[in-house]
Formats: C-alpha cells, sequence, structure tokens
C-alpha cells in the first residue's frame, strides 16, 4: 500500500510539473504585448505605427547650435515631408528611409533621456503639461545593429524629433482615413 502511495505521489509531482513547463512554455512564446513592457525590441505599438506631419500651427522646439537653413526653410521642408513609423519602414526626410527597422522603447524616461540626445528638455516640455509622460523609441537597422533615430512620444499623442537642419519639432499622428 505504502508503495502504492510513493508512485502515485511521483506521478501528481511529474504532471505537475509538466502542466507548469507547459504553461511556462506558452506564455514565453505568445510574449508580453508592447504596451505590457517597459522596454522591448522590435515592432512598435499599434497607436504609435503610421504617419506623423506636423500640425498646422507648428513651430520649431529648439534649433541647432549652427544652421545651415533658417526656422522657416526648416519648418517647410518638415511640413512637405514629416516621419513614417511601420512595422516596414521607417522615414525622415533628416536619416532617409529605413527598411524593416527594428525598435526599441523606454516608457516613462523622463526628461533626462531627452537631455542625453542633447534636446534642451526643459525649453520643449515647456509645451506640454507639468505631468507629461515621455516614451524614448530607438530606431535600430534592420539587422538591429546600428541606431539610426532617436524619438519621443509625449503623452502617447506627440512625436518629438529631430528634423530637417536638426531642428528639433513636434508631430501628431494623422488619423487613418477611410
Amino acid at each position: 500500500m505504502r508503495k502504492n502511495n510513493s508512485i502515485a505521489m511521483i506521478v501528481v509531482m511529474c504532471m505537475i510539473i509538466v502542466v507548469a513547463f507547459t504553461v511556462a512554455a506558452i506564455m514565453f512564446a505568445r510574449g508580453r504585448t508592447a504596451d505590457e513592457e517597459e522596454g522591448f525590441v522590435g515592432s512598435l505599438p499599434e497607436k504609435y505605427v503610421g504617419s506623423w506631419e506636423l500640425p498646422g500651427d507648428s513651430h520649431v522646439l529648439q534649433s541647432p547650435r549652427t544652421a545651415d537653413l533658417t526656422e522657416d526653410e526648416a519648418l517647410a521642408d518638415e511640413n512637405d515631408f514629416g516621419v513614417t513609423m511601420t512595422y516596414g519602414v521607417y522615414c525622415t526626410n533628416r536619416v532617409g528611409s529605413i527598411s524593416n527597422p527594428s525598435y526599441k522603447m523606454e516608457k516613462n524616461c523622463g526628461t533626462k533621456a531627452m537631455d542625453e540626445q542633447e534636446m534642451e528638455s526643459e525649453g520643449i516640455m515647456e509645451e506640454f503639461s507639468d505631468n507629461a509622460s515621455i516614451t524614448k523609441i530607438e530606431v535600430y537597422s534592420e539587422d538591429g545593429n546600428a541606431l539610426i533615430d532617436t524619438v519621443f512620444i509625449v503623452d502617447d499623442e506627440y512625436l518629438v524629433y529631430y528634423g530637417t537642419g536638426n531642428y528639433v519639432f513636434c508631430a501628431v499622428k494623422l488619423d487613418a482615413v477611410g
């Protein structure tokens, strides 16, 4: 009788281990969504995918230390171009078009991340609310080895980025029509 109890206990333990490994494998294979993760490399959350353009009342958020273009010339160039961030392409007037980019995202990175990119966050953030959330998105080459660009999403609505002539601009996502 005691031998049967030991065998039954071993069988139950093995079944628990198998179920635990199966659940772990399924969770690993499925992964967490990008919105749930603090940082990830891969696709963007759907809310950030699309075309971003300067609004009609846009202005330069920050000028470069030295510039070959005036603010008006840089604004005119950016108004014609904007930023495209999709799964298959990342495109800006400044860096050109990158096919099949990889993205790395850091939510709630704060203004220090902007300052590290030599953006003057103090002046830039005057445009937004005091408790604005900032998400940093690094754009990498297809193989993920070369950092191409870094942009910031403020309050999930505004894209702050270096554009034409290294001026800093603020774009909004275009709503899909259809």
